[in-house]
């Protein structure tokens, strides 16, 4: 039903240069103080400085001043997608520590305009997905990678990236109402990630929770 691969539909050569030009501006900036705003470790290698990022239970070898993006964990290639959120991720990182403030998509600035368009691609797969079977959803998403806590219903929390916690969260459904869904942030995400890359990312895990089905 879903492409639990690819994330929203964009056009590759868009992808490409979204790569390019983040990479560009990553590699002008000073290593140091990357890992000091995003909660990344500097690390030598064998060809000179990288940076060690976790990323959603995988580490994340990001090189520099050249930069490439690698898992340093696992001999898999990482989506070309996912290394753009990733060194969005370090651009952009403020070193803001979490507020406690809980938001939800609509939240954040553009949230409401885009919300719709988020429904479509992150909470209804999952209604669509595990409406029916909460239960299934909780372990779906243990596999996935995420830790059960006490929001709502049924929720899961994920690590994303050093400094970036998001919340899943279902509600049973009942004779008058459907299931719903919300996925809650801090409030610092905003100092993190855009809106667009938020979405991206909320997608994206979405998507590995269903394929853990």
């Amino acid at each position: 039903m879903y492409n639990t691969d690819t994330p929203f539909p964009v056009k590759q050569n868009n992808y490409e240069t979204a790569y390019r030009e983040a990479a560009h501006l990553l590699g002008r900036s000073s290593i140091t103080d990357i890992a000091r705003r995003s909660g990344a470790v500097c690390v030598e290698t064998g060809s000179g400085k990288a940076l060690a990022l976790p990323f959603l239970g995988d580490e994340l070898l990001v090189t520099h001043p050249e930069i490439s993006v690698n898992y340093n964990n696992k001999n898999d290639g990482v989506p070309l997608w996912a290394r753009i959120i990733a060194l969005h991720y370090l651009n952009a990182a403020r070193g803001t520590p979490k507020t406690g403030i809980q938001r939800t998509f609509q939240d954040l600035e553009g949230g409401r305009a885009y919300h719709p368009a988020f429904l479509r691609r992150t909470i209804i797969p999952l209604l669509d997905v595990f409406g029916d079977d909460l239960e299934e959803f909780k372990r779906a998403g243990l596999r996935a990678g995420g830790t059960s806590i006490s929001i709502g219903d049924y929720a899961l929390s994920f690590q994303a990236f050093p400094s970036v916690p998001l919340a899943f969260v279902l509600w049973k459904g009942d004779d008058e109402f459907p299931a719903s869904g919300s996925v809650i942030f801090d409030s610092s995400i905003a100092d993190y990630l855009s809106t667009e890359d938020i979405a991206v990312l909320c997608n994206m895990i979405a998507l590995r929770i269903i394929k853990n089905k």
